[in-house]
């Protein structure tokens, strides 16, 4: 689907035929899974270059801001809001009058600014660049909540972990591992390109647009910020159960260790009289059965107390 906003004193909206005739206007086109061929017309009608051209008909593109004669390139990602972390991309070609938008997912931010003719007017009258900022800021923005989403779920896995470590525990953690890296491989870069816009001079990016796009630099800052924190969390965490199941083992080890050492004094008592002699000790008294078991007891609790006066348990 291809919509195309175009200013005449007012917002007015343009088919695909129609786009021939207004390369004197501004215009802003979104391309949201379009077919190859439409793209191909589009980048006609711009005089698109055939690799720009491609990285739009192609997925996963890395994130880039190349510079070319007529427009600027720029390749960024959101985040998708599903079960799980979910990276969408976002491609714009901007113009001196013209900014081209194009995504296969669909985006809250472009369908508020596509349903809001006076908001894209009141831009359109600052430059088009202001729309691409517009759209960059909001897929910035949000980020957020679901960075927050981690941050309790990290919280709520580091109580657990404190609890109880168990298999399922771990596997939560190298899931929320897994997010983190993701979104760090992306963030990072994401980060860097942007200042390419913040700090360097293009020529499709007014002076007076450059403070806006500083700001979107200082929230990729925090994000990308945030997502160390994070990383960092999570290998704590990690740390953590790694350290209670070691604890947990060795108060294992601990109790089988001393049911072993009490054991063994009543082995050796048992083996005595679990001997083939003729006569021993006691075994014609009436209770030498009893006073052998009450021996292994006093022993038994003798050692209990011994270990327990020496702090081993």
């Amino acid at each position: 689907m291809i919509e195309i906003f175009y200013l005449d004193k007012k917002v007015k909206k343009a088919q695909l035929k129609d786009l021939p005739k207004l390369k004197n206007n501004k215009v802003w086109i979104d391309i949201f899974k379009a077919s190859k061929e439409d793209i191909l017309t589009i980048g006609k009608i711009f005089d698109i270059h055939p690799l720009t051209v491609e990285d739009l008909v192609t997925s996963s593109t890395r994130i880039k801001v190349e510079e070319f004669p007529n427009y600027l390139f720029c390749v960024f990602y959101g985040l998708l809001k599903t079960k799980d972390i979910a990276l969408k991309e976002v491609n714009f070609i901007l113009g001196k009058d013209f900014l081209i938008t194009n995504h296969n997912h669909d985006s809250p931010a472009f369908q508020d600014l596509k349903s809001n003719p006076e908001k894209i007017e009141l831009l359109f009258n600052k430059g088009v660049e202001f729309i691409f900022h517009r759209l960059l800021d909001k897929e910035i923005d949000n980020f957020s909540p679901i960075l927050e989403t981690i941050d309790d779920d990290i919280e709520t896995i580091e109580d657990s972990v404190a609890k109880k470590a168990d298999s399922k525990m771990l596997q939560n953690i190298l899931k929320m591992k897994r997010k983190v890296i993701l979104l760090k491989k992306t963030v990072i870069p994401q980060r860097e390109k942007i200042s390419f816009i913040a700090k360097n001079d293009y020529k499709f990016i007014s002076k007076k647009s450059i403070p806006y796009f500083r700001d979107i630099y200082d929230h990729s800052i925090r994000v990308a910020d945030s997502i160390d924190n994070y990383r960092e969390a999570v290998g704590n965490t990690f740390d953590v159960y790694m350290s209670t199941l070691s604890n947990n083992m060795n108060e294992v080890m601990k109790t089988l260790s001393i049911i072993a050492t009490i054991a063994l004094p009543l082995s050796v008592i048992s083996g005595i009289y679990g001997t083939n002699f003729t006569k021993l000790p006691g075994s014609g008294f009436l209770y030498g059965f009893w006073t052998m078991i009450f021996v292994m007891v006093l022993v038994s609790v003798g050692m209990l107390l011994f270990f327990k006066k020496r702090r081993w348990f």
